[in-house]
């Protein structure tokens, strides 16, 4: 079963997430493996509002810079109900896709998971 990184995100990231599909994540932070992982898609976890994870995306490509892991996305898939289930909302942390419901129909593809 695929896995999400769910990463916290600011207020000020939204146009770079919503409009541009992507997401960097800091070396300080860490860096994701996933492959290790699986992790084939991304949820922002906004901590301004609206608050939690709204929106799952496929990554596409996954791209080293020098402080940063640069992250482009693909197909989002809306939530129902915002997700607000993270453990700490300072560093990325992998999620099992069921738990945002949702299963993979095919690599790209989700499908609401009840």
């Amino acid at each position: 079963m695929p896995n999400v990184i769910v990463v916290p995100e600011t207020e000020e990231f939204n146009i770079h997430v919503s409009h541009e599909n992507i997401v960097w994540i800091t070396k300080n932070l860490g860096t994701p493996h996933l492959e290790e992982h699986d992790a084939r898609y991304l949820a922002p976890f906004w901590i301004s509002e609206p608050y939690g994870v709204t929106r799952i995306y496929h990554i596409l490509d996954v791209r080293d810079a020098d402080n940063t892991t640069e992250l482009t996305l693909g197909n989002s898939f809306v939530l129902p109900q915002p997700w607000t289930d993270l453990g700490q909302r300072r560093r990325f942390e992998y999620v099992d896709l069921n738990r945002l419901g949702f299963v993979e129909a095919w690599p790209g593809m989700l499908v609401p998971f009840n």
